[in-house]
């Protein structure tokens, strides 16, 4: 699968946004089976999901609060990104690939650093990520052609809701309300919610044409997913128009929402928490080689699955120094092949503490 996510995409239109896939190893088990377990690239900005349960308690139940707002242009972004990774799904071989798992939980967010390095993107990018039910093959149970689609356009849904009272709020199952009706999604004295309103119903008629033209077909698994290009294109038009640079045009339209204090709040909040993840050291013990390897809460051992790789501290020079070339997975019970990636920082903490006689075990 790896060969063909990392392939280029074969429309110069398409910018799929899966994390960097670095390896992967075999951890012995019981009975003679075995854990795969794979590196990827870290993605610092959290999940969608969590964002939704973070800010608004519930994911099946939003409450609209005026106080707290979901940027609109997160929406189109995530719309536009998304799309275009489950494009290239689609289009990289000769038979389309299906996500097949595809919820918030696996749409990630990431701050991009800029090549030169420094200080985080303002804006992040929206990954597509965990691809281990993907396949070429149908949905076991229930196949649709457009159910990663109708997946990704029911989270969208939510993000609208937390922002507008139950009464403007868009239906399920990509219904469209009053089709015929021009203001359909106009959201009096609020232009972004509008332009993504209007957006996200433009994105059900597509789909839903789609669905009619092949409702015979659409349950089988030859039935191939749709051509994502045209929503794509939608999404990223929208997504450029609420963009805070264009800023005569969108102060001109109201479009322009970067100077809304619960914005700004919004996207502090969510950079910080990536500056963190992005700066964190890797998690450190103290002590010898056995106690490191049975870590425990209380009287409790530490059920950790790990892998990770086995290196001393060395206030002295400076650098992690590696014991040995060996991943540990589940502490004190097994060990892996040693193919493993080895995460050896090169500025350990300044303040942990750490000496040549009492080294901390990563």
């Amino acid at each position: 699968m790896e060969d063909y996510l990392s392939k280029p995409p074969r429309s110069p239109d398409i910018h799929p946004l899966i994390p960097q896939f670095y390896g992967y190893e075999k951890i012995p088990s019981r009975n003679g089976k075995f854990h795969l377990v794979s590196y990827w690239q870290l993605i610092n900005g959290g999940l969608v999901k969590d964002l939704i349960l973070t800010k608004y308690n519930s994911v099946r139940h939003t409450k609209f609060n005026p106080d707290q707002r979901f940027p609109a242009r997160l929406i189109a972004r995530m719309l536009h990104q998304v799309f275009s990774s489950l494009q290239h799904l689609y289009t990289v071989s000769e038979k389309p690939i299906f996500h097949k798992d595809l919820h918030p939980g696996n749409i990630w967010i990431h701050f991009p650093a800029p090549s030169s390095g420094g200080e985080l993107s303002d804006v992040p990018d929206f990954y597509l990520g965990d691809f281990g039910y993907a396949g070429w093959g149908g949905f076991s149970h229930n196949h649709t052609a457009t159910r990663d689609v109708d997946n990704v356009m029911e989270w969208a849904r939510l993000m609208i809701c937390v922002n507008l009272p139950e009464d403007q709020r868009p239906p399920k199952n990509c219904v469209v309300p009053n089709p015929d009706d021009p203001h359909r999604g106009k959201i009096a004295g609020d232009a972004p919610m509008s332009a993504i309103l209007s957006l996200y119903y433009d994105l059900c008629e597509e789909l839903n044409f789609f669905k009619e033209e092949n409702s015979r077909y659409i349950r089988k698994p030859s039935c191939p997913p749709p051509d994502l290009t045209p929503l794509i294109r939608r999404a990223e038009a929208v997504e450029k128009k609420l963009t805070p640079s264009l800023t005569a045009f969108a102060l001109m339209t109201g479009l322009d929402e970067s100077g809304d204090p619960r914005i700004q709040k919004f996207m502090h909040d969510i950079k910080e928490g990536a500056i963190r993840k992005a700066r964190a050291q890797p998690f450190t013990m103290t002590g010898p080689v056995e106690k490191c390897l049975t870590p425990m809460i209380k009287t409790f051992p530490i059920k950790v699955h790990g892998p990770w790789f086995l290196a001393e501290i060395r206030a002295a020079t400076g650098r992690w120094e590696a014991i040995d070339d060996q991943t540990y997975h589940r502490p004190g019970k097994t060990r892996g092949s040693g193919r493993g990636l080895r995460a050896i920082s090169e500025s350990p903490d300044e303040n942990s503490g750490e000496s040549d006689s009492e080294p901390g075990f990563v």
